[in-house]
């Protein structure tokens, strides 16, 4: 195998995506099958088997099926999907069947072109870095194995559907769910999340009126990523519905986006706190907070007063799920719309998450609009915004370094005040204002995450971010 051909699979953070008929081809599909099954067999894990799910983009289904005949002919138990399902539904199945891992097929919320696997460990999330390391040192080891004998064996087609909605039934208060009497507009991005988001509330007295539910590999031409831009028609058929809520998930369903009655675009990093204080005054589970550095401090407040800790780690949720196996932890979130959940599994779930946020508000009994003031009232005004800037990697990544190793004490207007090195660089202005600056390790992408008070400083500090990332602002101190 020359090494051309090699340097095509590249594993990221979250498994491994590439364009279709690029680098996503038959052909590493298999490569990469075959070093998960080697991976199995170093670890003593064949025995246990593996579960295999796919979303709705172009052939998942039949990627999927290729990868179950590989594992399988290496006399590996493939438990494999009937159906497309959400990422989190085949999450779950790898925790409840006790399985060695899951491979999903998968480009999440990446443009229609792109395809991807991404790996599950045992317990039910993210696989760790040593995990993806381990599987990266298999490629190539072993050419694919195909035995029709060992595939008929080893291959089982099951439904992973119904374990997980009878799990989402105990973990929620379907009875004050189906009680409320509202009206919602649900898109699930003609991606993987509409059948059973739906299923779940068939029987209540919820109106829930789905856009964009047909599954479509080209994603309707949108972008299945649930942020305000590409949730202008969602946004429309609220106000012109009159809807309590809109509610989007993700390609894979295991983020997802929130419109209030107005069409707003509900926060992040307002919804975490929330759910998190709901958690708290409902179950009355023990367990603290875990949130990345793009998140706001909102929740460490709220958790200050309610005698819980809230651990900041960098960004990627596999850094949310590896405190979570560590540690006693109720909520853990990112501020790009995953959230996990104690009594579930350590993974981001879109679907679950829609479904709190409707038993909330069903008990609450005030629209989202009005929490969200309620709470900027108690914590102070709140604006967000985020950039992905796509520039010359190797500029990025200096600039990154040198802003990392000499912080400027000003940037703009803005006095620094301190400066972490959890993840890129974060600077804390002294008007508690914040941004962070990351650079992407398989793009050419610099991202630019601001909070502050008002919209305005937002905007400034966003500009004066991409200047200073780019080189077009080049401080004496850094050259």
């Amino acid at each position: 195998m020359g090494l051309e051909q090699k340097n095509k699979i590249q594993f990221g953070t979250d498994g491994w995506r590439a364009i279709i008929a690029d680098a996503f081809t038959f052909d590493n599909i298999r490569i990469v099958a075959q070093a998960v099954s080697g991976f199995l067999d170093s670890h003593d894990n064949r025995e246990r088997g593996l579960a295999i799910s796919f979303d709705t983009r172009f052939m998942s289904r039949q990627f999927a099926r290729l990868i179950a005949e590989v594992v399988s002919s290496n006399r590996i138990p493939v438990f494999l999907s009937k159906h497309f399902t959400p990422t989190p539904v085949l999450s779950f199945a790898v925790k409840n069947r006790n399985l060695a891992g899951g491979i999903m097929v998968t480009a999440s919320h990446n443009p229609y072109q792109y395809n991807g696997l991404k790996f599950k460990a045992d317990y039910g999330g993210p696989a760790m870095i040593e995990m993806t390391q381990d599987i990266e040192r298999q490629l190539y080891k072993n050419k694919p194995r195909h035995d029709p004998a060992l595939m008929k064996q080893n291959i089982h087609e099951v439904d992973f559907s119904a374990e997980y909605i009878d799990h989402l039934k105990s973990f929620l208060r379907f009875d004050l769910i189906k009680s409320w009497e509202a009206k919602i507009i649900f898109d699930p991005m003609n991606a993987a999340g509409s059948h059973i988001f739906h299923q779940l509330l068939s029987s209540s007295k919820i109106k829930v009126h789905t856009i964009n539910k047909k599954p479509d590999p080209l994603f309707g031409g949108n972008l299945p990523e649930p942020v305000l831009s590409n949730l202008r028609k969602l946004q429309a058929t609220v106000i012109r519905g009159k809807a309590d809520v809109g509610l989007a998930t993700d390609g894979d369903a295991d983020r997802f986006g929130v419109l209030d009655n107005r069409g707003d675009f509900v926060q992040l990093h307002d919804l975490m706190p929330l759910l998190f204080n709901y958690l708290l005054k409902t179950r009355g589970w023990s367990g603290d907070a875990i949130r990345t550095t793009s998140m706001a401090n909102t929740i460490d407040k709220m958790a200050q007063e309610n005698g819980r800790k809230v651990l900041e780690v960098p960004v990627g949720f596999k850094n949310v799920t590896e405190k979570m196996l560590e540690l006693d932890v109720l909520i853990g979130g990112e501020e790009s719309g995953g959230f996990g959940y104690k009594h579930h599994i350590p993974e981001r779930d879109g679907i679950l998450s829609c479904l709190l946020l409707i038993e909330m508000l069903a008990v609450e009994q005030k629209p989202v609009r009005q929490m969200v003031q309620e709470l900027r009232e108690k914590y102070g005004p709140f604006s967000y915004n985020r950039i992905d800037h796509y520039f010359d990697h190797e500029i990025l990544t200096r600039n990154l370094i040198a802003l990392r190793k000499y912080p400027p004490e000003k940037i703009g207007e803005f006095p620094v005040e301190s400066v972490s090195l959890i993840d890129g660089i974060k600077f804390y202005f002294a008007d508690s204002s914040w941004m962070l600056m990351r650079v992407s390790q398989t793009e050419p992408l610099g991202r630019i995450y601001v909070a502050s008070d008002s919209d305005n400083k937002v905007k400034q500090l966003l500009k004066a971010g991409v200047r200073l990332l780019t080189g077009i602002i080049r401080p004496k101190i850094l050259y």
